[in-house]
């Protein structure tokens, strides 16, 4: 195999899907937190999960392959699986709670979304051939960084395979950014994105971050005059809009095919009306149009060309 066949092999094992994430300046014991992602899970659940929920017994899943030493199946192949994760700092450790999805153990999930988890995750997925979590998957997730308290994150991640798979359809990228759009307007966030070319940025770091060499706990402080990255869509704080010009400035600019005023005074971007066209000249306007609020430096070029960037200094 040759360097080229190598870089390409990588390349294409990158995952194929949908990737959206919501950050909030809220504080562990704010009054807030337990109505916003009790709100994030359900909604979430309601727009994503009908694929899996649809197909879960009526009684819930049975919890004998979780409890399996030996790493049992969770169940038949090709069948779905939903599990329900809760991470906690207890002391100088870290306490772990791990369920299959039943209407019980949902309902508790639930209930403990106010609790001093800093993370909890719902993790949708099709048992592969050993019965173990495969793709399709869906994780919605609500989680802390650990060195950055402060700020809350949700997200939801749909893998359908890697880059050999077919691309996601447009219809389905739609009803994500409706979701987006509806969940912006309800609970304005400090920035937030939808993009299909993240998940190779590795854990909680957008493209932009990974080709920067920065990380959320660096870049999160700055939401108020500087974004995290640009993305097919990308949610803006008020600081940052005002940098932009305001809404009449960024709509006669021609960069982006829809912006929607957010209450916070903050806005929701995005660059064409369908995701197979936020590809070359979109991504550059999108760039020039966010340039005054991206990093001074250019980012590092990615050589297995997986993210939607381009690697230059944008003009201010």
């Amino acid at each position: 195999m040759t360097m080229a066949d190598r870089i390409e092999e990588i390349r294409l094992s990158a995952a194929r899907g949908l990737e959206l994430e919501l950050n909030y300046c809220m504080p562990p014991d704010s009054p807030e937190v337990g109505q916003r992602v009790e709100s994030w899970f359900v909604a979430a659940t309601e727009a994503f999960a009908g694929e899996f929920v649809r197909e879960f017994p009526p009684g819930g899943l049975p919890s004998a392959g979780l409890r399996d030493r030996a790493g049992g199946p969770f169940g038949p192949v090709g069948s779905r699986w939903c599990s329900l994760l809760i991470l906690e700092q207890r002391n100088r450790k870290v306490g772990t709670s791990l369920r299959p999805w039943t209407p019980k153990n949902w309902a508790r999930f639930l209930s403990l979304s106010s609790g001093p988890s800093f993370e909890m995750s719902a993790k949708f997925s099709t048992l592969n051939g050993f019965g173990h979590a495969g793709k399709p998957s869906l994780t919605l997730s609500a989680y802390r960084l650990r060195t950055a308290q402060q700020w809350l994150n949700l997200s939801a991640r749909y893998v359908v395979g890697d880059l050999r798979t077919p691309p996601i359809p447009d219809e389905t990228a739609e009803v994500w950014s409706a979701f987006l759009r509806a969940e912006a307007e309800r609970w304005p966030p400090v920035f937030g994105y939808l993009a299909d070319d993240s998940f190779a940025a590795g854990g909680t770091r957008t493209p932009l971050e990974a080709m920067s060499a920065r990380f959320p706990e660096q870049t999160l402080p700055l939401a108020d005059s500087e974004v995290r990255g640009y993305s097919w869509v990308t949610v803006t704080s008020s600081g940052v809009l005002e940098r932009l010009g305001g809404i009449e400035t960024l709509r006669s600019g021609g960069a982006f095919h829809d912006i929607t005023a957010l209450p916070s005074g903050g806005a929701v971007l995005q660059a064409t009306s369908r995701l197979a066209e936020y590809e070359g000249d979109a991504v550059r306007r999108v760039f020039e149009g966010l340039g005054p609020v991206l990093p001074e430096e250019a980012p590092w070029p990615d050589e297995f060309d997986r993210f939607k960037l381009i690697y230059e200094a944008p003009r201010r």
